[in-house]
């Protein structure tokens, strides 16, 4: 068991080396009707890692991944850590704007992607695309005119090499792994720069917390570009010998019966899906499963009492990782539990002084241990040191603690957007809704959704005459914009309320509420649609 993994052994090389002589047979990940052995899983990623060499990669360079749910993902992750590159999860509904932003912040080196998605590649700048080194296709370019750029094309079977000399680098858990796009707490979308002893200590609290081990078989619906379906679940079934199987992504009416056919015994989940579930019919699979628990929602009882299953609650950020979770099998209901063994965690208030127990404040923390936490937010410096305020990072989140130093989690910062799982940064929403030449200025908004979500409400001011319509910003927009960012609800206003600073005071708009006069898309029936992508003549022109 590696569920108390020291830090200086904090690196995947060793950890998977290991993993595949004494569990080299078993099989490990089952993903798009295919399924791979530990043995089979550590080979490909050495393969692909002297591929990465052979293009000329070098440690802490930068491989962007532009994937679905796929074996591929995991390969290619595995391949960075064992040569000390870096992994840069793209969420693949991204185009124009936010996937031009990702790759030259990231300054990628090259870019992995499957034939349905790189037509996105044409929605960014030339620049950008001749930063690009190499483009890995997954089944490759047959029968595809890809975009001019890159420079080189390669199919992803060729990447692999299979003979060669050991590939592997000397890394430490200092060397940065990997950097992930998040929201954060406030502004635009930031890269946080996470080591490898930051991804680690993440996965081992959460060994420990649901109690995952070699004869479980781990059911994860979510995509991997997220820290769920990676860092808590290939990496901790890596670790125990576990079994993880991967599915394309949630669905509902399904999710049982997935379940039951892939004789799971844990499963991931978040805070919105058991009420979900719980508004599905009766069916004969809700008791057929083998289901022990799932990770991360609020106790129900009306749902464990329905399904048979247990629900676990832990508390983390992509900046810090799993920092307050109870060790199974213990828990308290209603609480995410009390701060791990490795971090200092205190409720402020806006002066950032403590608060007594059952006071509600925000949540700040600090690591005990270097190199567990995210090494700051890549290329805003300033964003990072206002983070980490006055010795403690701030989460934004805001919960009370009891007594006995247990967790209860109340509410999120408003600037924070989350819909159908995603957290969207109102300002990318804004910078791409600016671009359009007609609007002068908007602000976009969370608006309350059933499941504890949000709806994306923008309120805009537009230059004097324009015959802009919602219906014509929409299809501007659809042609520009991830679907998951589509704002539902548009309220076009003479003026926004400002601060004397000239600050668009957003509370204020949120306090008003929709107006008589919002457009509504779901009212009128507008439709959006996950295939909806920008064509090369759509592309960004800011």
């Amino acid at each position: 068991m590696l569920y108390n993994l020291p830090l200086k052994e904090r690196v995947l090389g060793p950890i998977m080396a290991q993993v595949a002589r004494t569990e080299g047979k078993r099989t490990y990940l089952r993903i798009q009707d295919k399924s791979y052995t530990f043995e089979e899983a550590y080979l490909v990623s050495r393969a692909v890692a002297r591929g990465f060499r052979a293009q000329g990669l070098a440690k802490q360079e930068s491989v962007a991944l532009l994937l679905p749910n796929c074996a591929e993902f995991v390969f290619s992750w595995y391949a960075c850590c064992l040569i000390g590159a870096v992994m840069v999860p793209a969420n693949p509904a991204y185009t124009g704007y936010m996937l031009e932003y990702v790759l030259a912040d990231s300054k990628a080196k090259g870019l992995v992607v499957t034939p349905f998605l790189l037509p996105a590649l044409a929605t960014v700048s030339d620049k950008v695309r001749q930063q690009l080194k190499w483009v890995a296709v997954v089944g490759g370019c047959k029968d595809i005119d890809p975009p001019a750029g890159p420079g080189a094309y390669l199919d992803f079977k060729d990447l692999q090499v299979t003979a060669g000399p050991d590939p592997e680098e000397s890394v430490t858990y200092e060397d940065i792994q990997c950097i992930m796009y998040t929201s954060g707490t406030t502004g635009p979308s930031k890269g946080v720069v996470m080591p490898n002893g930051h991804f680690f200590a993440s996965t081992c609290v959460f060994l420990r917390a649901v109690g995952l081990n070699r004869d479980d078989i781990l059911f994860t619906p979510f995509p991997l570009f997220h820290g769920m379906a990676s860092r808590l679940g290939v990496l901790p079934a890596l670790m125990v010998g576990a079994e993880i199987v991967v599915a394309e992504r949630f669905s509902s009416s399904k999710f049982w019966q997935q379940v039951c056919e892939c004789q799971a015994t844990f499963a991931h989940t978040l805070f919105t899906i058991p009420p979900i579930l719980k508004g599905q019919t009766t069916s004969p699979y809700d008791r057929a499963h083998r289901l022990r628990g799932m990770y991360n929602a609020h106790y129900d009882p009306e749902f464990e009492n329905r399904f048979g299953v247990r629900l676990f609650e832990a508390y983390g950020l992509t900046e810090t990782g799993l920092v307050i979770a109870t060790e199974f099998p213990l828990r308290r209901e209603g609480s995410c539990g009390h701060v791990v063994e490795d971090w200092e965690a205190e409720i402020m208030d806006n002066n950032d002084f403590p608060l007594p127990p059952g006071e509600v404040g925000e949540i700040v923390l600090r690591p005990k241990l270097p190199s567990i936490m995210m090494k700051g937010y890549l290329n805003q410096p300033e964003a990072t040191m206002e983070a980490f305020r006055n010795l403690w990072f701030h989460t934004g989140d805001f919960a009370k603690r009891d007594a006995d130093g247990y967790f209860y989690f109340a509410d999120r910062k408003k600037e924070r957007i989350r819909r159908r799982g995603e957290n969207i940064a109102a300002q990318d929403v804004e910078t791409i809704i600016l671009a359009h030449p007609d609007v002068i200025e908007c602000a976009a908004l969370p608006h309350p959704a059933p499941g504890g979500e949000d709806d994306i409400r923008v309120v805009l001011v537009v230059e004097k005459g324009s015959n802009l319509t919602p219906e014509g910003l929409m299809d501007w927009l659809k042609r520009r914009m991830s679907f998951f960012m589509m704002p539902r609800y548009l309220e076009f206003v003479d003026k926004l309320p400002k601060t004397p600073t000239e600050k668009i005071q957003k509370v204020e708009l949120v306090e008003q509420g929709l107006s008589p006069n919002v457009w509504d898309r779901e009212a009128v029936g507008y439709k959006i649609g996950r295939d909806d992508r920008p064509t090369d003549k759509d592309k960004r022109s800011a």
